[in-house]
């Protein structure tokens, strides 16, 4: 049996779109779920018939697939970046449709595509409307959370302009280590706090260090 998977270590697209397309795939006849294939079908409008090639040498996962476009300067890789782009618009229409909390792989993946490949802390907020689907996603500040000041202010205002009724918070460990600080727990209670005050609930804050995630609501912090 030929495998599908290549090494999780990659520093640009390998294969790159033109060598995909060249070279015959042994998973063109591979079954995927539902979900795989329309995020295949999603890729395949920008990248053609390299589309399923290109997702099985990631081993299927969008977060190594953009973390290896983005690490690329190759300039034929903007059009694997825009495809990708199309999948995370995809991932982010499931959870239009679901609860969130009825789907939290989807919530994870759409965070993990949203940070690879970057190599600063940036914190994002997901903005939930009272019946837990999605609003927005929001990335709000760059740096890290010792340095860069969350203000809990531009938080609220922003909770606010988009009427919304929970949010999950969500920052990235380009260290890879995704075990939250203690800055992390004290600014997840701190913006719990503040966001109380007009009604919104913080659902869970999300650390994600590559595939990896750890969150507040699993290991009871919130």
């Amino acid at each position: 049996m030929t495998s599908c998977t290549s090494s999780s270590s990659f520093v640009a697209v390998t294969p790159t779109i033109a060598a995909a397309a060249e070279s015959p795939s042994a998973c063109d006849s591979t079954s995927y779920t539902p979900r795989q294939q329309r995020i295949v079908d999603a890729l395949r409008l920008m990248l053609g018939e390299a589309a399923p090639a290109l997702y099985e040498a990631h081993d299927r996962s969008l977060q190594r697939l953009v973390g290896a476009a983005r690490s690329s300067h190759l300039p034929r890789d903007l059009h694997l970046l825009t495809g990708l782009a199309l999948a995370q618009e995809l991932l982010a229409e499931e959870f239009v449709v679901a609860p969130v909390l009825g789907s939290p792989q989807v919530v994870a993946d759409f965070l993990k595509l949203h940070f690879a490949g970057q190599g600063y802390e940036s914190f994002v907020v997901v903005f939930l409307n009272a019946q837990h689907h999605l609003i927005a996603a929001e990335a709000m500040f760059r740096g890290t959370l010792t340095q860069t000041s969350v203000y809990p202010r531009e938080v609220l205002r922003r909770a606010l302009h988009h009427n919304a009724g929970a949010v999950i918070l969500a920052h990235n460990h380009p260290s890879g280590n995704p075990e939250p600080s203690v800055a992390d727990e004290v600014l997840t209670q701190t913006l719990r706090t503040a966001l109380a005050l007009i009604d919104v609930r913080v659902l869970d804050h999300l650390v994600v260090a590559g595939s990896r995630t750890v969150s507040f609501a699993e290991r009871g912090l919130l």
